[in-house]
């Protein structure tokens, strides 16, 4: 277990991390991640922030609820959950390095690929969203947060604000519910450290309400381009200073 003052830290971050989350849809797990790793280990990272983060995104999607693309929820959880139970065996004993700066590449390039998917040849199709939860599923047991690889495919399809961060954060929910099963399974977090993760989930939960109530007040316009330019930032975070 982390130290009061560390325990201290970590629930004050969750708040502003939490807002931004509530504003873009994401950004929370991939700024905390760090600091989770560094109070609790590099093992015990992403069991302990999946738990977090299954509060985080419940949270963003009740808030949302009413806005929810069910559709797309079913569709993206038939590939997402077999997926995520299946990374998560394969990340009780792999090395993941090499996988965050993997995925900062992906965010640089997501911004024009989300521009391509929505005014390019092909858009995105409900059919399409089994294979993003396959993909993203699975790499979100390794790495606790994909948020910024979903954004260009769920902006592409041309869902905005609310039905945007509600639906998204409904289908990773799910998948943090299947891989924090099977980590509980090969025993990765114990139950001190559970409570922790329940701890930040619920200051979490109140930064997703803030956030909703800003995005209240956003136009599709400066929304887009405040996810752009966040999904940018990290892109260059993650290839230059991947978690370990």
């Amino acid at each position: 277990m982390p130290s009061l003052a560390a325990t201290l830290v970590l629930l004050v971050a969750a708040l502003p991390t939490a807002v931004i989350g509530g504003v873009v849809g994401f950004g929370t797990g991939l700024t905390m991640l760090p600091l989770v790793a560094w109070t609790v280990g590099v093992r015990a990272s992403v069991p302990v922030l999946s738990i977090a983060l299954l509060l985080g995104n419940v949270s963003r999607a009740w808030w949302s609820r009413r806005e929810l693309d069910w559709r797309v929820i079913r569709a993206y959880l038939a590939g997402a959950v077999p997926l995520a139970m299946l990374g998560a065996v394969v990340y009780a004993g792999t090395r993941v390095e090499w996988l965050s700066r993997l995925l900062g590449l992906f965010m640089l390039a997501s911004v024009p690929l989300r521009r391509w998917i929505e005014r390019g040849p092909r858009r995105m199709r409900l059919a399409h969203f089994p294979l993003l939860g396959a993909a993203t599923g699975f790499l979100s047991a390794l790495v606790a947060a994909t948020g910024p690889v979903n954004t260009p495919f769920f902006l592409g399809y041309g869902l905005r604000r609310g039905a945007y961060v509600g639906t998204e954060a409904a289908c990773v929910a799910v998948v943090h519910l299947a891989k924090t099963l099977v980590y509980g399974r090969y025993a990765l977090v114990s139950l001190e450290l559970g409570v922790l993760g329940l701890a930040i989930g619920g200051v979490m939960f109140l930064g997703a309400f803030l956030g909703r109530r800003i995005l209240d007040r956003m136009s599709d316009r400066a929304f887009v381009r405040l996810v752009e330019v966040l999904i940018t930032a990290l892109g260059v975070v993650f290839v230059l200073f991947p978690p370990r």
